[in-house]
């Protein structure tokens, strides 16, 4: 079974540590485990809470269901249902910036114009 390396950043919070993340365990359960404290929510992929952006690497992310193909191109994942399938460094707390950059909140700043 492989193991990857998944380095969890974020520089507004002084956060920079490196995990040890097998292939099918997800990221976030890893990071609690480790005593890193991440936003987190239903756990289960529904809603934004922990919501990351993917640096580098690579993640299997498929049971989520909350994140338009948009926001998975622009490498938004889910690190509660989130499988490393490379060594890879995720930017956490990101959910403030995925609503600021969605259709939603574009959608309320224009009808509030």
């Amino acid at each position: 079974m492989a193991v990857y390396q998944v380095r969890l950043i974020n520089p507004d919070i002084n956060l920079d540590q490196t995990i040890s993340v097998p292939e099918d365990e997800y990221i976030l359960d890893l990071a609690d485990a480790m005593g890193i404290r991440l936003p987190s929510g239903c756990q289960q992929g529904d809603c934004s809470v922990c919501v990351a952006k993917l640096v580098e690497g690579e993640v299997d992310q498929s049971e989520q269901s909350f994140l338009r193909p948009q926001e998975l191109e622009a490498g938004y994942v889910l690190p509660c249902i989130a499988y490393p399938r490379a060594d890879c460094t995720l930017l956490t707390h990101q959910e403030q910036v995925l609503y600021h950059s969605s259709l939603y909140y574009k959608n309320a700043e224009e009808q509030a114009s």
